[in-house]
């Protein structure tokens, strides 16, 4: 019996004006998203080759000395997400620059934004076309389920066929998600139609393994209206009283709730600023400083001419290592101020489902603070490399005092690092690796649990307010 009320529903919600209107509103804003999409990334990504290769060939021309290799400054950029068409995660508002050497990875910033008020708004992608638009349209879809039929009088007919009530809730229930699923199929069809003839846009095996994940979870989202719509529509003895209870519902917990959220956490939170992290870097140099005798005798005096007997380069590396581990701390713990901001601010959202079915999508498309956040790590990574491949190639030179510290005049003046020429070919190079699917599912784990339980919770009071329904 499940089968044919199921079979009813999706009958009646294909011959409906509010089906016509829901499938052509999503066809038409997939549409959009696609050719915004393929208009605007390959730009994205011919700027991200181009500054790319001004990187690389200027890494080149330090390969002449092996000292200039370990003190030039890399600037490395955020790679443009063929992914981002799904959730493109407020990249426009994220870091998307890391200075990396072989002593220090600098904090990452956003550069070459050219107007920054842009980053206050986000691309059309197919999160907000599912949060907003698809959610919208499962009230649409559910509000009357229950108190229309009743009204009409085809729920107390029904129920007299000694139908159990719980295949009635389930095959209504099947029905509108058949019905939801085909804008949200057709939809995101139409997008890839657009996007996949363009040869600059790549998307591989594992790429479209994660659109189907994006796929199920945003059905996954999408139910969770559905049961509310039904769970409202259950407690209403009138559709027009359901309608305006659902549309609150829905204009809370989609739109305003994650604004409020956001704003109450960044009012009652205080972010670290740079002030403060240029103060605390001086304190330590300072204090480190001061104490420089610890390091060695006359750590602290150092003279141009590599012959000088006050001159004491151990002690003197040691004294410039300790500075710059000291700072490189300082800047960990700022950045970790940073994420933790960000991530509570994000955290403390959370609240609407709509911020969990968006982070969930982030995590599959590669994009948003955990992309920025598995990045910073790879930076970090590469650096400390990039140190170990100095110090090999130094030891290789007996001229070198090999004492590979962040300080350059030594390196200049006293040739603690070698100064003979690297064969380019051997220096590590910067390679961004995306995570696995494995390790997607891993980042978004929690946040499907939570749209499960949310769909767990729903359906319970779905199915408990329907058994106490008054059909007559």
């Amino acid at each position: 019996m499940i089968r044919q009320i199921a079979f009813r529903e999706i009958l009646e919600n294909f011959l409906s004006l509010r089906f016509a209107l829901s499938l052509l509103l999503s066809t038409c804003l997939f549409l959009v998203c696609g050719y915004v999409f393929v208009t605007a990334y390959p730009e994205q990504l011919n700027d991200y080759g181009r500054k790319t290769n001004e990187n690389i060939t200027a890494l080149r021309e330090q390969s002449d000395a092996l000292y200039k290799l370990a003190f030039y400054k890399q600037g490395i950029y955020r790679k443009p997400r063929p992914l981002a068409i799904c959730a493109e995660g407020q990249e426009k508002t994220l870091p998307n620059y890391f200075e990396v050497n072989a002593f220090t990875a600098g904090l990452p910033t956003i550069k070459g934004q050219v107007n920054i008020a842009l980053g206050h708004f986000s691309n059309v992608d197919w999160v907000l076309i599912i949060s907003l638009i698809l959610s919208f349209a499962a009230l649409v879809f559910t509000y009357d389920s229950i108190c229309g039929e009743k009204q009409a009088g085809t729920l107390r007919l029904m129920l007299a066929n000694a139908i159990p009530r719980y295949e009635v809730l389930l095959g209504k229930y099947l029905g509108v998600m058949i019905t939801l699923a085909i804008p949200l199929i057709v939809g995101m069809l139409v997008s890839l139609i657009i996007v996949i003839p363009s040869k600059d846009i790549a998307i591989g095996g594992t790429d479209w393994l994660k659109i189907l994940t994006i796929m199920l979870v945003s059905l996954l989202y999408l139910s969770i209206f559905v049961l509310l719509g039904m769970f409202i529509s259950g407690r209403t003895g009138h559709p027009a009283n359901s309608m305006a209870i659902l549309l609150l519902v829905w204009v809370i917990s989609v739109v305003l709730l994650p604004s409020i959220c956001r704003i109450i956490f960044d009012v009652s939170v205080k972010e670290p600023t740079q002030v403060e992290l240029e103060r605390r870097l001086n304190e330590v140099s300072r204090d480190i400083w001061d104490n420089r005798d610890r390091y060695g005798e006359r750590a602290g005096y150092m003279s141009n001419d590599p012959n000088d007997p006050a001159n004491n380069p151990p002690a003197r590396a040691r004294l410039r290592d300790a500075i710059r581990d000291a700072e490189n701390q300082v800047m960990e713990e700022h950045h970790n101020k940073l994420l933790s901001q960000a991530f509570g601010r994000r955290n403390f959202a959370s609240i609407s489902p709509a911020v969990i079915y968006q982070r969930a999508c982030e995590a599959f498309a590669g994009t948003g603070i955990d992309r920025c956040v598995h990045l910073c790590k790879q930076v970090k990574r590469y650096g400390a490399n990039l140190k170990e491949f100095i110090r090999d190639r130094d030891l290789e030179d007996p001229d070198s005092l090999h004492l590979i510290n962040p300080e350059r005049k030594t390196a200049v003046s006293w040739r603690a690092i070698s100064h003979n020429p690297v064969d380019f070919d051997t220096v590590p190079k910067f390679q961004e690796r995306d995570l696995a699917l494995g390790q997607s599912l891993k980042l978004a784990i929690w946040d499907i649990g939570v749209l499960a339980l949310f769909n767990l919770v729903f359906f319970a009071a779905s199915f408990v307010s329907f058994l106490r329904y008054d059909v007559r």
